[in-house]
């Protein structure tokens, strides 16, 4: 497989863990209802990559709802703008030790979970999907805590052409278009690019996420 580098942007890989039993599924282990990327501002020709750092099986993997693939989903993500996201609640995930309130898009109507599809990998395999397929966590009962790695891409031609999967639910607003780093040299997609995804909540809120600075506790 060949990849133009030049033209290939990424979003910052993250470590994700998922304990076994119903031990921290909040906040920074957040167990994922069903979802597609595409909920929270995700464009439509986004692939995730999702690498398992130790093996995984059945009971602590991801799943896969094919049938929602061209089937709508209702749901409630027309309550929910990226950057008010930045501002207001992606920093403090780690509080959420118990219940997480954070307006997180969800179906609002049941979801079928079978048939699902759960993917099994070895440890540094590497499971690719597009961020419009809808999925969710397994609820892991494997007795180890699960950990992986994920980032997501996007292909500027893609991005340019607004090539990707049809969108049949997602009523989000903001883009995360602004996150993507070039895989050559970590600039951003230009401006004029990026301006193509606006519409018109880019003045409100924090368009890129900065972490807050370290403070230490002592001082």
């Amino acid at each position: 497989m060949k990849c133009d580098l030049k033209k290939a942007y990424f979003d910052v890989p993250r470590m994700r863990i998922s304990p076994s039993g119903d031990y921290l599924t909040t906040g920074i282990a957040y167990a994922w209802h069903p979802h597609r990327d595409t909920w929270y501002c995700a464009p439509q020709c986004q692939l995730n990559w999702w690498i398992p750092i130790y093996d995984i099986e059945s009971e602590n993997a991801m799943a896969f709802h094919p049938r929602y693939w061209s089937e709508p989903v209702r749901n409630d993500s027309n309550g929910y703008n990226y950057y008010q996201w930045n501002q207001h609640h992606r920093w403090n995930a780690a509080q959420h030790l118990k219940q997480d309130n954070r307006p997180l898009p969800r179906p609002v109507e049941p979801v079928e979970l079978n048939p699902q599809l759960r993917v099994i990998c070895p440890a540094g395999g590497i499971i690719i999907f597009s961020a419009a397929q809808l999925h969710s966590t397994v609820p892991n009962t494997s007795g180890r805590t699960r950990f992986s790695i994920d980032f997501r891409t996007v292909h500027l031609d893609s991005v340019v052409a607004k090539r990707g999967a049809p969108n049949i639910d997602s009523a989000c607003t903001g883009t995360t278009m602004r996150d993507y780093l070039r895989a050559t040299d970590l600039s951003r997609i230009p401006y004029d690019i990026v301006s193509l995804y606006d519409d018109g909540t880019e003045i409100i809120g924090e368009l890129v996420y900065e972490p807050p600075e370290f403070s230490d506790p002592l001082h």
